[in-house]
């Protein structure tokens, strides 16, 4: 083992018209470059996938409570969890927080302009409005007053309302009696990221729209639940959905959003065929160095099995130089990827569409996981298919080597 390492070290080392040094370097380089290409799609594509799973957590929470109805206009109906049923869900080790919500559909107007949009009217306790302003306001004021509301910028711009002026807020309790008309002070701007939300959403403390629908001060329409691990949600939705009385269901997010998830989930598939190509690639490029190198040597070849030296010897001699070629090339490609992906996190460097993408700047999220997945994959790989280039070795005959030029 070491007189290969030895023999391998002063070829790479060689001096004279040779095309070693180069090919050394160009084949480092070409690895380096392809691993930088998969860290990069790793860190971004789960970054992205992170950052609009936590987008909606934050706002929907990991699964939803709320009446089972086939109303056509899509308004649930107060629900009233049992106490057996509410310590299920509040001490069970998976959740983390659960809050009651109000969601209903209204009309907001400017009076002044006759502007309105029709939109859904969130209720959210205090704790979950402090929590959904500390993430997302803009411009909020610090007074607040009943039936004061929290608008998107961009419902602001369409009904040509600021903060601090008053809206008319139209809301129908149902369909015999007259629309509720309140008069509405614009607390505050928020921005998501989630241009529907942004649309067609209206935040309010939750016992004012008790008040507008007329309700008891322990009434809601939804429950949100965010559990420690979103992973757990489908399992969990499934197994509460089993146990909550037929009147209620349980949805996750993936069931409430299921072609936004399904597109997450994609990513994971993008990720696995970048690092295919690339391996294929980087593989391909260190097999063909190989073969040159052993061309370039075979007259050195032809001499060390004349003098004696086993095959063994002489293939570990070009594996050495190989598992060179690719160290180099995963260490210099982890630090440019890693680098990059740092880069982007902290300063914010690449901005996106975020009507396209839900978020306005590219995030960045470093999965070790995946990352030591893609480098142990990179190696044991290479390390099973370049054993075959260098098998040539043992066909090689001496004499007519060394007379090889």
């Amino acid at each position: 083992m070491k007189e290969a390492f030895s023999i391998a070290q002063k070829i790479r080392k060689s001096s004279g018209p040779s095309v070693i040094k180069p090919l050394l370097r160009l084949s480092t380089y070409a690895t380096a470059l392809g691993m930088a290409l998969v860290i990069l799609s790793i860190t971004s594509g789960k970054g992205l996938q992170k950052a609009i799973n936590d987008q909606f957590r934050a706002l929907e929470g990991d699964i939803n409570i709320s009446e089972y109805s086939i109303r056509r206009t899509g308004e649930n109906g107060p629900i009233l969890l049992s106490d057996s049923l509410k310590t299920v869900f509040s001490e069970n080790d998976l959740v983390k927080d659960i809050h009651g919500e109000i969601r209903k559909a209204s009309l907001v107007v400017n009076p002044k302009l006759d502007a309105f949009e029709g939109i859904e009217i969130i209720g959210y306790d205090s704790i979950k409005l402090h929590s959904f302003l500390r993430d997302f306001s803009t411009n909020s004021t610090l007074f607040n007053s009943r039936y004061g509301i929290y608008v998107s910028s961009t419902l602001l711009s369409k009904l040509a309302l600021s903060v601090g002026d008053t809206a008319i807020l139209v809301a129908i309790k149902d369909q015999r009696s007259a629309p509720r008309l309140r008069d509405a002070v614009v607390l505050g701007a928020f921005e998501t990221g989630l241009d529907e939300f942004n649309t067609n959403h209206v935040i309010m403390d939750i016992n004012d729209v008790r008040r507008l629908n007329g309700w008891r001060n322990d009434s809601v329409t939804h429950y949100s639940v965010l559990l420690q691990e979103s992973e757990n949600r489908n399992i969990v939705a499934a197994y509460w959905n089993a146990i909550v009385p037929y009147n209620l269901q349980v949805q996750s997010l993936e069931f409430r959003h299921p072609a936004i998830f399904g597109w997450l989930e994609l990513f994971d598939t993008n990720i696995l065929l970048v690092l295919s190509i690339v391996l294929i690639v980087a593989i391909v490029n260190l097999c063909i160095a190989l073969l040159v190198l052993i061309i370039d040597r075979t007259r050195m070849i032809g001499t060390l099995k004349a003098m004696g030296a086993s095959d063994s010897l002489i293939l570990q001699i070009f594996m050495w130089l190989s598992i060179r070629i690719l160290i180099h090339g995963l260490i210099w490609g982890n630090l440019i990827g890693l680098g990059a992906s740092f880069l982007q996190w902290y300063f914010g460097l690449i901005k996106l569409d975020s009507t396209t993408y839900y978020i306005s700047t590219a995030p960045i999220y470093f999965d070790y996981f995946w990352i030591l997945t893609a480098n142990l994959a990179f190696i044991l790989v290479a390390f099973v298919v370049l054993r075959f280039p260098v098998r040539w070795i043992s066909k090689l005959d001496p004499i007519k080597s060394i007379r090889f030029s």
